[in-house]
């Protein structure tokens, strides 16, 4: 390290010496090569120098510069990180290092299909991620990549054809960041996200991304208690859907018993879960958009019990409701990580509710590991609905344990990306 700061900062030797603390010739010694540092305490000394950023030259600053980066902010830099990891200080710097770290403001002039392939893999990244792990860890990011991917659409230049590609690249983008932030509980950002997202995929005529965006904003309604709005969206979605795979058509149709098992509307409810797995069973994998590919048997019972939820909270169709939670949950995959515990609190719930307190208390086990690994903000909420839903048992020792474990999990901060 004196070597690349002799090299690089352009400090005479008794400089180096005062800025290290050591003696001027000592500083000659070692750049000689005639001694090296054996001391650790001398090392450290010398460590220290550069990681406190002192200026060669007194008290006029930083070392580090505005501007295009030296070999002398290059050579300071390396001398700090590399005394910082060895004598185990790394943390100190590291705020130091992140600051500055703007995004760039740089954008491609050209685009073309390979590219928009490209942002849609990132795309699918960033799916996978709220699909195992919830809206709440990564949202930044994806809001981040959104506006990227935006101001490449404004300012770019490409063909027609691949002006269709970034549009619907942008809708499918702006689809995961509305339903990440819905799922973190921010829907300011939710319904901005997915306006855009729907004035995107108009204009790249898509049918599928409309079909699944209207459903997510349908299903975002339900959950915020206004089944009627979200019945008007699906009504809305009916035209693209006539033009969307069976998946998409599928998942239209749960989102639909949702709502009408939220209104309490039996006959209705039965009638379109029908529909959705008549829909189901007539699907072509081959057909399906990749990033429909979450949506299979687990997704659709998990999907289906929790439309019956309301219902079976009455007394109706409680048995079915619970059959088909069970199944959800011994079928999800492994990176499936929120839809199993949106499933596990539900049928924890109506365990509670028929004081089946033995099977309450071993789904509340298998779910509460899973919970905390989750950042949602619909699973902290399905949280506080199974701690309610324990307290009309009073001092019930089984209802008792499962409402102190629930309250520990609860008490685990939640994380927002």
């Amino acid at each position: 390290m004196l070597v690349l700061a002799d090299r690089h900062l352009e400090l005479s030797q008794s400089a180096l010496a005062r800025v290290c603390g050591v003696t001027q010739p000592y500083v000659s010694t070692i750049l000689s090569g005639k001694k090296t540092v054996k001391s650790d305490e001398t090392a450290k000394c010398i460590i220290a120098a550069f990681a406190r950023g002192q200026s060669a030259l007194g008290d006029t600053g930083s070392l580090l510069v505005d501007g295009p980066i030296t070999d002398q902010d290059l050579a300071v830099d390396l001398a700090r990180f590399a005394g910082t990891a060895v004598f185990g200080n790394l943390m100190a710097v590291a705020p130091d290092l992140v600051e500055g770290m703007d995004p760039t403001d740089s954008l491609p002039t050209r685009v073309t299909a390979e590219d928009v392939d490209g942002l849609n893999q990132v795309t699918n990244v960033m799916e996978g991620m709220d699909y195992a792990f919830g809206g709440g860890l990564s949202r930044a990011a994806v809001l981040g990549q959104l506006r990227h991917v935006h101001m490449v659409y404004r300012h770019a230049s490409y063909t027609p054809q691949v002006r269709t590609l970034m549009q619907g690249a942008l809708a499918r983008i702006a689809k995961v960041a509305g339903w990440m932030a819905f799922d973190s509980g921010d829907m300011p950002t939710a319904r901005r996200c997915w306006v855009l997202g729907l004035t995107m995929a108009s204009e790249a005529d898509d049918p599928w991304v409309t079909t699944s965006l209207l459903t997510d904003m349908a299903r975002a309604a339900i959950h915020g208690g206004d089944a009627a709005t979200g019945l008007s969206l699906l009504g809305m979605a009916a035209a693209s859907a006539s033009r969307a795979t069976a998946t998409l058509r599928t998942a239209a149709a749960v989102v639909t018993a949702r709502a009408h098992g939220t209104l309490e509307d039996q006959r209705q409810c039965m009638t379109a879960l029908d529909t959705a797995h008549m829909h189901f069973d007539g699907r072509d994998p081959d057909a399906e958009p990749p990033w429909m590919g979450f949506f299979d048997e687990a997704q659709l019972a998990g999907d289906s019990g929790q439309a019956l939820v309301p219902l079976a909270e009455k007394g109706v169709e409680r048995d079915r409701a619970v059959e088909l939670l069970s199944c959800a949950v011994s079928d999800h995959a492994a990176d499936a990580g929120r839809a199993s515990a949106l499933s596990l609190a539900k049928l924890a719930r109506l365990h509670v509710i028929s004081a089946d307190f033995d099977s309450a208390d071993q789904a509340t086990a298998q779910l509460l590991p899973a919970a905390v690994q989750v950042r949602s903000a619909r699973v902290r909420g399905d949280l506080r609905a199974l701690f309610d839903a324990t307290i009309p048992y009073g001092g019930d020792p089984a209802a008792g344990r499962i409402r102190h474990r629930v309250q520990q999990a609860l008490s685990v901060p939640e994380v927002r990306g």
